[in-house]
């Protein structure tokens, strides 16, 4: 009985010097958004890391809208190894909706409602990525002296 006890405690012992780090979803929210002269957008979306290790991030599929108006899906495969509880920018190009594009440069002077609604694949390492789903709103404002530019 007290090799039984003996060999339970040294276990739990053992079990309490292991090491977890646990993986917390990501986040991703707009950055930027600048309106090119041929009327697509380029997008700065930034990638939040909260995860306690180093993550990959592989492939994005969000679909963003503006003021409640779809403006268009942001897809792609950004590769990026993102330190733990880092971020960091992927910047992507999009051709927005016309309702979008209009709902955009309709305020010039307050805040202007987005969300971004989709899915972030993300892992340790590229072949442990996972799929997390996302959902996030936010607000943008015309950036002052760049007339082509939100933030």
């Amino acid at each position: 009985m007290k090799r039984v006890l003996f060999v339970l405690a040294a276990l739990a012992l053992l079990a309490g010097c292991a090491t977890t780090r646990p993986i917390f979803p990501p986040a991703a929210a707009v950055q930027e958004i600048r309106a090119l002269p041929d009327g697509q957008w380029r997008i700065t979306l930034r990638l939040q890391n909260y995860a306690l290790r180093g993550m990959h991030f592989g492939r994005i599929d969000l679909a963003l809208a503006i003021a409640g108006h779809p403006a268009g899906r942001l897809r792609a495969d950004v590769g990026l190894d993102i330190a733990e509880t880092s971020s960091d920018t992927a910047v992507l190009l999009l051709s927005p909706t016309p309702t979008a594009r209009a709902a955009l440069l309709a305020d010039r002077t307050g805040n202007i409602a987005y969300s971004l609604a989709g899915s972030v694949q993300a892992g340790p390492k590229p072949e442990d990525r996972r799929s997390f789903e996302l959902n996030h709103q936010g607000y943008l404002s015309p950036v002052p002296g760049l007339p082509d530019a939100w933030r």
